[in-house]
């Protein structure tokens, strides 16, 4: 199964090789919580088992993380619904070993900024922000969000200039101190 175009029963496993890493950390990066975006991941290829007599031969990857935003929707209704008090979760790192000790503590900087910046987004500017950094093309993340192409580009681009404003406001506070 080549290009994972089409999906049938027997290529499943295949199409779980190929995509659950890229699942998990969409995910991971909406729920900040590890084993919860692990259990959405295991989630999401479970509904996708169940509807693949509903699967139309739409590109996989799209229909996928489609699949994950809806299972992670459903999720965080319920958290709505049933509020608990849950510890400030880290943020995902590289291989802090492999790593000059510099420059983890300016990627972890860096991240942990880029991360409350995207917070403050509306969700529908960050959904396509995470979508466009996993290397989606604007159609595949209409596809995703079930927004037109056009919301899609207003969105990154608001999204965008927010988290620009965002840079600029804390980089003049630094300079100003």
């Amino acid at each position: 199964m080549k290009g994972c175009e089409k999906v049938g029963k027997v290529g499943l496993e295949d199409v779980y090789r190929l995509h659950v890493n890229d699942i998990y950390r969409y995910l991971f990066r909406l729920t900040r919580d590890a084993r919860q975006a692990e259990d959405l991941t295991q989630e999401t290829f479970f509904r996708a088992f169940q509807s693949l007599d509903d699967y139309r031969g739409e590109k996989v990857r799209p229909w996928l993380f489609k699949v994950a935003y809806n299972a992670f929707v459903d999720w965080h209704r319920k958290q709505a619904r049933h509020p608990l008090q849950i510890m400030e979760r880290l943020p995902e790192r590289a291989d802090l070993q492999a790593m000059d000790p510099a420059e983890v503590f300016v990627s972890q900087e860096l991240w942990e900024t880029a991360h409350a910046y995207l917070e403050l987004l509306p969700e529908q500017q960050r959904q396509v922000i995470l979508l466009f950094a996993m290397q989606f093309r604007y159609a595949e993340i209409a596809e995703v969000l079930g927004i037109s192409l056009a919301d899609v580009k207003r969105s990154l681009f608001r999204g965008r200039q927010k988290m620009r404003k965002l840079w600029r406001d804390q980089a003049d506070d630094e300079q100003g101190r």
